[in-house]
């Protein structure tokens, strides 16, 4: 099997997860908050920055790792393609969010999962010009 298929497999395994993830009504900012709260014992005000903190890391950083897992499975327009497919996967996540209980789907969070791809996005290309360039010496 080509390689490409398997990141496209890995792709649609992640967005199995989201999807596993997000449909959890415990995966509240609220549950977050009073599990960080416990865990390095903070008070209320500080578990609410850092559970922002950390929730928006893992906004960034899970639709980053989509965004590398579709860009390594496509063949043309990889960098657009990888940033679309994310993006809308974002959206229809956000979507399926306003239907489970105690969950919000919101516009702001799209946005920010849509950074998080093109964020990745542009480090992994960096990162791979830097690499083409030192093997050209």
């Amino acid at each position: 099997m080509n390689r490409r298929y398997y990141w496209l497999i890995a792709a649609f395994v992640w967005c199995i997860a989201i999807f596993i993830a997000t449909a959890s009504p415990s995966s509240t900012g609220g549950n977050t908050q009073s599990i960080l709260q416990k865990i390095f014992h903070l008070s209320p005000s500080e578990a609410e920055i850092w559970n922002v903190v950390f929730r928006k890391g893992v906004h960034l950083s899970a639709f980053g790792l989509l965004a590398i897992l579709f860009y390594n499975g496509l063949q043309r327009k990889r960098f657009l393609f990888a940033w679309l497919f994310t993006t809308f996967y974002a959206a229809t996540d956000e979507f399926h969010q306003l239907f489970v209980p105690n969950r919000t789907g919101a516009v702001l969070d799209v946005g920010l999962d849509s950074l998080g791809a093109i964020i990745a996005l542009v480090g992994m290309k960096l990162f791979l010009m830097k690499k083409e360039k030192r093997g050209e010496r």
